[in-house]
């Protein structure tokens, strides 16, 4: 996983804490519920995938690693990370988060989507934490930041909708600085994107007899 956010409050204010979070969110086939520590090797095992690994930051092939990261990011209070479940099958699908949540400016950050390669999650993924973001937290904004070399995905939010607001800070992975895009979505414009997903995930789930 990426790093976890820059300062960790202490003990005192775990009772506080937003990211050690209860929110799921079920759709027609998919559903995120919270990140658990459980959740260490899949996670490991995810990023660590050759056909994963080449857009996103590298991690420790150790869960306890992995798990030492987690512990961390319960302490966070602006982020709330995911597990992408199959709700027919149980089935862990991938990861996907909400991180630099801020109510005041009424914006956050979607990211750390990882999913299995060959998974139809990713409509409803999408969709569900869209709708976390605008319907839940009642946001303005949600943005997101990929490689602009990660085509598939780039196109992906494009076809959905989400307005591209040009270069975004570029990404050191392995010493290697990468050009970046950052797409976005409002609530003004939230509606017609959720359209677009909800035509996604109905075509996706019917190519799972649904």
């Amino acid at each position: 996983m990426e790093p976890s956010c820059p300062q960790t409050p202490s003990p005192r204010a775990w009772p506080a804490t937003v990211a050690r979070h209860n929110l799921i969110a079920s759709g027609r086939r998919f559903r995120l519920r919270p990140l658990a520590l459980e959740d260490a090797e899949f996670v490991v095992q995810l990023r660590r995938d050759p056909k994963l690994s080449r857009y996103i930051h590298p991690v420790s092939p150790m869960a306890s690693d992995q798990r030492a990261w987690t512990q961390a990011y319960f302490l966070c209070e602006d982020e709330y990370c995911f597990v992408v479940e199959d709700t027919v099958t149980g089935a862990r699908e991938g990861t996907i988060a909400l991180y630099h949540v801020d109510t005041v400016m009424g914006q956050a950050e979607m990211g750390r989507w990882v999913l299995r390669p060959g998974s139809l999650a990713a409509p409803e993924s999408a969709l569900l934490v869209y709708k976390l973001g605008f319907e839940v937290f009642g946001l303005r904004r949600v943005y997101n930041r990929t490689l602009r070399d990660n085509e598939h995905v780039v196109s992906f939010h494009r076809s959905c909708g989400l307005i591209e607001a040009g270069p975004a800070p570029s990404v050191v992975l392995d010493g290697v600085a990468h050009d970046a895009v950052e797409q976005y979505v409002t609530a003004e414009i939230w509606p017609d994107v959720m359209s677009a997903l909800n035509r996604s995930v109905i075509a996706a789930t019917r190519l799972l007899g649904m």
